[in-house]
């Protein structure tokens, strides 16, 4: 079938009479006639009964006028997909950046490197550790910015500082009636709100009270699982519980009188934030230079250093 019959079929089909699809096609009656006339020669089935009131499909017309309309469908699809040719991305480098600290600093980073090598067309995909860890694992990013440090033979890991999870609660009872440093077995009795159950944020906090106390964030009053920190910090305004967040993001929020941030009997809990790498594919020239960019741009004081952050921990 080809388009101009498509076309044809689908006139026929709304138009109320043989003039009526004539004009709609830029055709002549007759003409319209004729071709009608040809393609029932061609499928060998009567599809139209012409009378003087209009043209009405036959059953043959109707299953015909069906997949005329599906084909046209599908040729809408295909328009779409060469479209989307001339509008794709080509990126020279393909960065991963973790959800929070990588959101935080990576666009920063890309335009201050844009500027000096104009060149530079980079792709950033955000997303949780186990996602940009697989894609790191199967060739399709350079390199990746984590929050956490996977022990993955396969990947070159270079930290670039230490950052916190930040307690904050409602601004609401019991939480700002409890007196500072709160314990740690109060928190775990009050409501619980996890922050990316997936992601190097909540590995941090759960290894933290495991290696500590023995014991299990999963075992206590967890009520909540939210996977973008937006939710996260609406699901504590709202009252439903208390949970931890990076401190970028705290700091966005840092002068909202909804939350508290609160002071717990407990060591900080540190992250790593690491720029990562596949040692199993190769690691271009262009990555190499926005490495090393990348590393010699950190804005002053934004990580603690390792001697700092152990010490404090």
């Amino acid at each position: 079938m080809l388009f101009e019959d498509i076309e044809l079929l689908i006139v026929l089909s709304e138009a109320k009479s043989l003039s009526q699809a004539a004009d709609q096609l830029y055709m002549s009656r007759p003409g319209l006639s004729q071709k009608i006339s040809n393609f029932e020669k061609r499928v060998g089935r009567k599809l139209f009964e012409r009378t003087s009131t209009g043209i009405t499909p036959t059953k043959a017309g109707e299953l015909v006028t069906t997949f005329a309309r599906n084909a046209a469908n599908l040729e809408r699809v295909l328009a779409s997909q060469l479209a989307a040719i001339d509008e794709r991305f080509d990126s020279t480098l393909d960065v991963g950046m973790s959800i929070n600290d990588g959101v935080a600093l990576l666009p920063h980073l890309v335009a201050a490197y844009v500027r000096k090598v104009p060149d530079a067309r980079v792709h950033l995909d955000a997303g949780y550790e186990p996602y940009l860890i697989d894609e790191l694992k199967a060739g399709k990013l350079d390199f990746a910015m984590l929050e956490n440090q996977p022990e993955i033979p396969s990947l070159e890991l270079e930290v670039l500082g230490y950052k916190k999870l930040i307690f904050i609660a409602p601004n609401a009872a019991p939480y700002n009636r409890t007196a500072q440093p709160v314990p740690v077995e109060t928190m775990l009795e009050w409501p619980m709100i996890i922050y990316e159950w997936d992601s190097g944020r909540h590995m941090v906090g759960n290894r933290h009270f495991r290696e500590r106390y023995g014991l299990s964030l999963q075992d206590h009053n967890m009520i909540a699982c939210f996977d973008t920190h937006e939710a996260m910090i609406e699901g504590v305004k709202a009252g439903l519980g208390w949970g931890t967040v990076p401190e970028c993001i705290y700091n966005r929020y840092r002068d909202d009188t909804e939350i508290l941030r609160l002071t717990v009997n407990t060591a900080p809990m540190w992250y790593p934030v690491s720029l990562a790498w596949s040692s199993e594919h190769v690691l271009t020239r262009s990555a190499q230079d926005f490495i090393d960019f990348i590393r010699d741009n950190i804005p002053d004081g934004y990580f603690k250093t390792d001697v700092e952050a152990y010490l404090n921990s």
